[in-house]
């Protein structure tokens, strides 16, 4: 059964369902504050012997709410077996067009979805039909009018605005820059039209809208919007604030860019470009180049440094869970395999956004090691919601042009677990350890970073030197 794991998907839903329905359903709220335990066993105990839909439905947001999945699935299957059409049902065909990544195979779901669900008139007007017109849309790769023509069947106006940002955001990972720039383009007029004031969505767009120029080498009407967003922000997006120096680099703006430069790569979060113009940067500022290589030499070295002091304290010495898992052939890998070796675990899956962002940074990583045999790089996909985990898992990468080394932790058929997740209990992803050749965790680093790539890859040396040698 596919259910959706996305955070941005259950933030959509959730504010669908408080748009639709309005506040939370009274009945949910009496279970959850309900403190007999005996009493609340009776009322679960009822509910699930329902053949009424709608108790199905409170008993799945109940376990759903509680975060337990095993019930949560299980009353979800059972609801799906009584009622074929009903909720459940919608719910899981609508998991399946999300995790479609074809969008020729997505369209067929989707007016399959409409023909299952349309006619059902408990869910007439659902915002999920809505949601899976953004999904069908942004499947599509390299295919400006698919992707325009399902936003544009959006019904909810306040929706498709925000729908037209999230594909700027798709196709702007992508690369697509050319529809980035005329998706975000959309959603910055439908809020300006909205209101006379710049609102806290239109800054979000207009954050989006620079970078995209910026990829666009737009690099003016790039700093227009930047600076609007810079005046007022708080300086703390890091993103943004990355977007904002190579815009100022890119229009030569060195006075105000240079105090900017040198923190950018201080902290190891540099371009190559505002590295590059770096030096130009310096002879505006101070007149000519003199003292500039030691200048230079030393911002290099304080980043070095403090990465040094800083993984120094969060060193450990735990044994590493010797998993078994396959290959995308099918073959069974095992930790054990790399004994005597120096071994970076990155436990990833196709759905989780932080983990595919910190894959450009890892691939700079696995460069940098790609010669040096007692390092390996195993990427072990992890929670699997798709049908076929191996196909989408590899395609990515390939599609991506990622060299990495995958392996598959699929979920064990009986068990309903992904053992090596378990074996390291992974409460979320990504999830990166380094381990040493005698098969100790030496560091574990979990969630995403906001680290440049400078300092990323630092960190990973010096935590892999330290693994090696400490």
């Amino acid at each position: 059964m596919k259910y959706l794991k996305i955070c941005f998907l259950l933030l959509i839903t959730t504010a669908a369902f408080s748009q639709n329905r309005g506040s939370v359903d009274p009945k949910l709220t009496e279970l959850l504050n309900q403190k007999d335990s005996v009493q609340l066993g009776k009322k679960l105990e009822a509910l699930s012997k329902s053949d009424v839909e709608e108790d199905l439905n409170l008993l799945v947001s109940y376990y759903n709410t509680t975060r337990n999945q095993n019930k949560r699935d299980s009353i979800a299957r059972l609801s799906i077996r009584k009622f074929p059409n009903g909720f459940a049902a919608f719910d899981e065909a609508l998991g399946e067009i999300y995790n479609e990544t074809n969008g020729a195979e997505n369209e067929k779901k989707y007016k399959l979805f409409v023909s299952r669900f349309g006619s059902n008139p408990t869910l007439k007007g659902h915002f999920f039909f809505d949601a899976a017109k953004y999904y069908v849309a942004v499947s599509f790769r390299n295919n400006p009018g698919k992707v325009m023509q399902y936003l544009n069947q959006i019904r909810d106006t306040v929706y498709k605005t925000k729908a037209f940002s999230y594909a700027a955001r798709e196709t702007y990972a992508r690369k697509e820059y050319v529809l980035a720039e005329t998706l975000i383009k959309k959603s910055i007029g439908d809020e300006m039209r909205r209101s006379a004031e710049k609102s806290a969505d239109y800054y979000t767009y207009a954050r989006q809208y620079a970078a995209i120029l910026y990829a666009n080498k737009k690099y003016k009407d790039g700093l227009k919007y930047a600076r609007q967003v810079y005046a007022q922000d708080d300086k703390k997006d890091k993103t943004f604030n990355d977007t904002y120096l190579n815009l100022l680099v890119a229009n030569r703006e060195f006075t105000e860019a240079f105090p900017l430069m040198e923190e950018s790569i201080k902290n190891g979060r540099a371009a190559q470009e505002v590295k590059a113009q770096f030096k130009n940067a310096y002879i505006t500022v101070k007149g000519s180049d003199q003292g500039f290589v030691a200048y230079e030499r030393a911002l290099y070295d304080a980043l070095k440094e403090k990465i040094n002091a800083d993984l120094a304290k969060k060193m450990i010495k735990e044994p590493a869970f010797d998993f078994s898992v396959t290959d995308v052939n099918g073959k069974t890998v095992s930790l054990s395999d790399y004994k005597g070796k120096t071994v970076v675990l990155d436990f990833w899956a196709t759905w989780c956004g932080p983990c595919k962002a910190s894959f450009p940074n890892m691939q700079a990583a696995v460069n940098k090691f790609k010669d040096d045999s007692s390092v390996v790089f195993l990427f072990i996909h992890t929670w699997e919601t798709d049908a076929d985990p191996v196909k989408s898992a590899d395609n990515y990468l390939r599609t991506n042009k990622y060299t990495f080394n995958l392996l598959m932790d699929l979920k064990d058929p009986v068990a309903k677990t992904n053992k090596a997740a378990a074996g390291y209990k992974l409460q979320g992803i990504p999830a990166k350890f380094v381990i040493d050749k005698n098969g100790m965790i030496r560091f574990r680093s979990l969630g995403g970073t906001s680290a440049g790539s400078d300092a990323f890859v630092e960190e990973m040396s010096t935590m892999i030197d330290l693994a090696k040698h400490g």
